[in-house]
């Protein structure tokens, strides 16, 4: 099976890939599990991020300038919203044929239960789409560049192609 690392400059449209290409499998017949990220606005202003449930579409706090929790830049990380990422991770190594974990990041990785339930998914045997900070420098990150069949770069000229790009190597 493929792992498949996508990456790319913060808002070059990582998710919005990832997103498009979890409604194109699901059209499909294709049962896809995991999580993405997404930036929670208030009043137009970036307060935070969340972690949705690509199954169910429960949602919880993944970051806010509100939390109490480790601090990245000017947000608190949330450590049960970073638990309730891995549980769906998790969940999506039994439940699901491909699995995206969007993403890999500098707040996800304070959390141990978040890195031991990603790290599961170097090794299963379905097809896993990964998102990981572009520059970021970490043992998983490097696990999982090491082990992958195939690492996306996006960028501004190949966004609008990546999600065909994506649907090819997963060979659905």
């Amino acid at each position: 099976m493929a792992v498949i690392v996508l990456t790319g400059a913060p808002g070059v449209g990582k998710t919005t890939i990832v997103r498009d290409v979890a409604q194109k499998l699901n059209e499909r017949g294709v049962r896809v599990g995991g999580i993405i990220s997404r930036e929670v606005r208030t009043n137009n202003v970036r307060t935070g991020f969340e972690f949705i449930d690509l199954t169910t579409n429960d949602r919880e706090i993944l970051a806010s300038v509100t939390e109490n929790g480790p601090r990245v830049g000017k947000y608190f990380v949330n450590l049960s919203g970073c638990r309730f990422a891995a549980n769906r991770l998790i969940n999506a190594l039994i439940n699901v044929d491909i699995i995206i974990c969007d993403e890999i990041g500098p707040m996800e990785l304070k959390s141990k239960e978040f890195i031991d339930a990603a790290r599961n998914l170097i090794t299963t045997d379905k097809n896993v789409i990964v998102v990981v900070h572009q520059k970021l420098e970490h043992p998983l990150v490097s696990e999982f560049r090491e082990k992958s069949s195939s690492l996306v770069s996006i960028n501004l000229r190949n966004r609008n192609e990546v999600s065909k790009i994506l649907l090819n190597r997963l060979n659905v």
